[in-house]
């Protein structure tokens, strides 16, 4: 495929990805206001969200990296490819032992039986997920995202339907149902996306174990397994410290503002990180158009999420109020929009060291982070007791930016691209969004005490001067150098 049908499809291809994202975290945040408006309590939640915690850990651990490892061998013979999806049938049934062996335990340490009865059931899921490896592995390698996307958005579909339908049951007579409902959801998206992708992209698995392919394909995969579950440790480690600290309650108010920043950040930054891991595979030995595309990338991400953060740091009491029942989490989703800016450049990096083989490059920054954040969690919820999940937050913005630094150093060794050049890249961006929050800050300030209409307005403050600054980019872009 030559490169401007490349730069097409990519293109094409994130747009896809943007509006399953983006309908995603509608349905995720309808359905959970829904839930906590109607039929669960914060405490409630706060006992979900315990598990929860869990389950990107669990995710990890039962696929063993092996999707992207497919991903990279998709153009393998079908004897490899089996024998990488018997591999991660088997690593899910060990899991699923492993989980109701554990659970007990589990529901002991938390407080809580029911975390263990999660997190058996949720284990459950990722061997009915096995079904969707390889199919889902031959598109992304195809960059088939349109496909892909549409199929996601009916998971969603099913996921809030199942959700809602569970917590409705919890309400009316099942009170139990009420914490399910956020695994029962999850579950019902795994066995859409595993029959979807099957009719999507038939494949079935032939009765062959090649050892040498699929150990091979695991010490690829098992790195970046190993990298994403570190990163879903340390980024699920702030729920667990607040709730062995201060409970379940504070930890299902402070969710509602890391809802509202860092996954807000995240489901907008995985539009381009999913993009970035195939289109970097395909860049492999091309070091100039490897880091062309990392900066283009990279600012595509930044003028994605910046203005969200602008908005969000500066009108966060006014969202939460509007959003979700009382009480809120106003001061720490307003710290946690520091962490959401460094976090929205860091999602393209380590799905570039992976594109380009360097998973262990990937470990070694999720490594570092995995020490420093939890521990500053702890000594955060330790040393200032009163802050609660303030405190917390504290720690997020105050920690992060150590590993940050380490995956900057990492990443950049791979491209062309030096540290100065990547730096002048996201620069006017920085300058805008520094620029708009100010404004935005005053007009906030001068409004009269109205939530609605000061979210309003900052949210046009900042949409209009996106809208020049984007405009005058474009501009700059197309008129030639002098």
């Amino acid at each position: 495929m030559a490169d401007d049908d490349i730069q097409r499809t990519l293109r094409r291809g994130t747009a896809w990805v943007g509006i399953a994202s983006g309908l995603s975290g509608v349905f995720d945040l309808l359905s959970t206001l829904a839930c906590l408006w109607l039929w669960v309590s914060y405490d409630e939640l706060g006992i979900a969200t315990t598990a929860i915690a869990l389950f990107p850990v669990l995710d990890r651990v039962a696929q063993l990296g092996l999707g992207q490892a497919a991903v990279r061998r998709a153009d393998a013979g079908p004897r490899e490819l089996s024998s990488i999806w018997w591999l991660n049938v088997a690593a899910a049934v060990a899991l699923l032992a492993l989980s109701i062996a554990v659970a007990p335990a589990i529901g002991a340490a938390f407080g809580h039986a029911i975390v263990g009865s999660l997190v058996i059931a949720y284990a459950g899921k990722m061997v009915l997920q096995t079904a969707q490896l390889i199919p889902e592995a031959l598109l992304r390698r195809e960059l088939a995202f349109d496909s892909l996307s549409k199929l996601k958005i009916f998971a969603f579909v099913a996921e809030t339907a199942a959700k809602l339908a569970t917590a409705y049951a919890g309400g009316h007579g099942h009170p139990d149902l009420r914490i399910w409902c956020f695994v029962v959801g999850p579950i019902a998206s795994a066995v859409v996306t595993s029959i979807g992708a099957q009719l999507l992209r038939p494949w079935r698995p032939r009765l062959v174990f090649d050892r040498k392919a699929a150990f091979s394909a695991a010490r690829f995969g098992i790195q970046l397994s190993l990298a994403d579950a570190l990163y879903f440790s340390y980024t699920s480690a702030d729920y667990l410290v607040i709730g062995w600290a201060f409970g379940a309650a504070a930890v299902g108010v402070y969710r509602c503002a890391y809802e509202l920043v860092l996954d807000v950040v995240r489901l907008v930054s995985m539009v381009t990180a999913e993009v970035a891991f195939p289109a970097f595979t395909r860049l492999d030995g091309d070091r100039d158009a490897v880091g062309k595309q990392l900066v283009q990338l990279t600012q595509q991400n930044f003028m994605m999420v910046a203005p969200l953060l602008v908005v969000i740091g500066v009108a966060a009491g006014d969202l939460l109020a509007i959003i979700f029942p009382p009480p809120y989490a106003t001061a720490a989703a307003q710290i946690l929009c520091i962490v959401g800016a460094l976090r929205t450049l860091s999602f393209v990096l380590p799905a570039m060291l992976a594109g380009l083989g360097h998973s262990r490059d990937a470990l070694v920054y999720n490594v570092v982070a995995a020490i420093v954040c939890p521990a500053a969690f702890v000594l955060a919820a330790t040393a200032w007791p009163g802050g609660s999940y303030v405190a917390v937050a504290w720690a997020w913005a105050l920690s992060y930016p150590i590993p940050f630094a380490v995956l900057i150093w990492l990443a950049l060794q791979h491209t062309g691209v030096s540290v100065t050049a990547y730096l002048r890249g996201i620069a006017p961006i920085a300058l805008w969004a520094a620029g708009t929050a100010v404004v935005a800050i005053v007009v906030h300030a001068a409004l009269p005490e109205s939530k609605w209409l000061r979210a309003v307005t900052v949210a046009a403050v900042t949409l209009a001067s996106y809208g020049g600054f984007w405009w005058l980019r474009r501009r700059a872009l197309r008129e030639p150098a002098v």
